[in-house]
């Protein structure tokens, strides 16, 4: 944005004059009385509009720069937004699988004693102490994960690896208000790079203007004063009646008007390319309002889907399982049922919990993948 200002203050700027001074003597060639002065001032006057359409072409310029800082700023919320959820859906597993390990450790405990007493088998240890160990293992794989997202969120936000940074405790999921027909419609005024294609094509249509206008020569209007003294061999009077050398001296002004001999000719080529960026960037906008609508369905749709799976886990998988969990625990301490159903319905507990935690992730970034489709936060 800097650039693009400074080039526009510097494409106002009108061509300088210049003033040139001449001191001429006849000492050096044996003709002592001789001598010339002149000074002169020349003033360049551009033609065709040259410098309005200098200014154009800035103008449009800086508006490609602010549409490429609106499309950066866009882009890069998209990654700071996947980058986090990616450390925090690695959090939210970690615990999970916290929230599973004291159990497992207590049961584990609870049968070393039952088995002690000879109440239980050996058999029942060594799946309980095979389950506990396998929730470490988890553990220490969503922990190893986390810490690499959260590095990477560090370095895309641009702090240090010591640098404190604690993530928001839950995902912010705000469903879009608008219907997908009008949401297509926000992108299509919105989306930045959308407005960057539209500028440039601009830009190059003034720049053929540009180019054209140097194919008409500028004029530069000059103005000369010279003063010129002359010393005559022969000799003269004086108002006084005394014998001198005759001398002339004489004072001359001269107007000017210069114009360089070219044709349009000159500047056909810069035309040409001109016009040749003109349609690529027409073409690229085309192309581009074809494909933001369907972007924004898929992203439209991806929500939708996302948002559907996430309720069904909540209520109707989630709940249900803890609510299991709790019915075959109490069975298995009176009797009812096996170690081994209490082992297989905790997994399927933190598999359906792990599960509502990638389909919460799934959520967000389908969220920030539809924000980024319309070209920002949603209306």
């Amino acid at each position: 944005m800097t650039e693009a200002e400074a080039l526009l203050r510097q494409a106002g700027i009108r061509p300088t004059p210049s003033i040139e001074i001449e001191s001429a003597s006849g000492k050096l060639l044996g003709s002592s009385g001789d001598s010339e002065f002149s000074a002169a001032y020349f003033h360049t006057i551009e033609a065709a509009g040259k410098r309005d359409k200098r200014i154009q072409v800035a103008e449009r310029a800086k508006q490609v720069a602010e549409a490429e800082v609106d499309e950066r700023r866009r882009q890069m919320t998209f990654d700071v937004k996947t980058r986090y959820f990616q450390a925090f859906t690695e959090e939210l597993k970690v615990a999970a699988i916290n929230r599973l390990i004291p159990v497992n450790r207590e049961n584990y405990q609870m049968t070393v004693s039952r088995v002690e007493l000879g109440d239980a088998a050996p058999l029942e240890q060594q799946l309980l102490l095979t389950d506990v160990n396998r929730s470490e293992a988890q553990k220490a794989i969503f922990s190893a994960r986390s810490d690499a997202a959260l590095l990477d969120l560090k370095t895309t936000v641009g702090l240090s690896t010591s640098d404190s940074l604690r993530l928001p405790p839950s995902f912010v999921l705000e469903p879009p208000t608008l219907t997908l027909e009008r949401l297509t419609q926000y992108a299509l005024q919105n989306r930045p790079d959308l407005r960057i294609l539209a500028a440039l094509e601009e830009q190059a249509s003034a720049e053929a203007e540009q180019a054209r206008s140097e194919g008409k020569p500028d004029l530069t209007a000059s103005a000369r004063y010279t003063h010129t003294n002359l010393r005559f061999d022969q000799l003269g009077l004086s108002k006084t009646g005394a014998v001198v050398p005759l001398q002339n001296h004489e004072n001359v002004a001269t107007f000017g008007l210069a114009v360089p001999l070219f044709t349009s000719k000159r500047t056909e080529g810069a035309v040409s390319a001109a016009m040749a960026r003109t349609t690529q960037a027409e073409l690229r906008r085309e192309h581009l309002l074809q494909t933001i609508p369907q972007e924004v369905e898929a992203a439209f749709r991806r929500w939708s889907g996302a948002q559907r799976t996430l309720q069904i886990l909540k209520s109707g998988v989630v709940e249900q399982s803890e609510k299991n969990l709790i019915v075959i625990r109490e069975a298995y301490r009176l009797g009812q049922l096996r170690l081994f159903d209490v082992l297989n319905e905790q997994r399927k507990l933190i598999e359906t919990q792990l599960a509502f935690v990638d389909a919460q992730a799934e959520a967000a970034q389908a969220l920030a993948e539809l924000e980024r489709a319309v070209g920002g936060n949603l209306p």
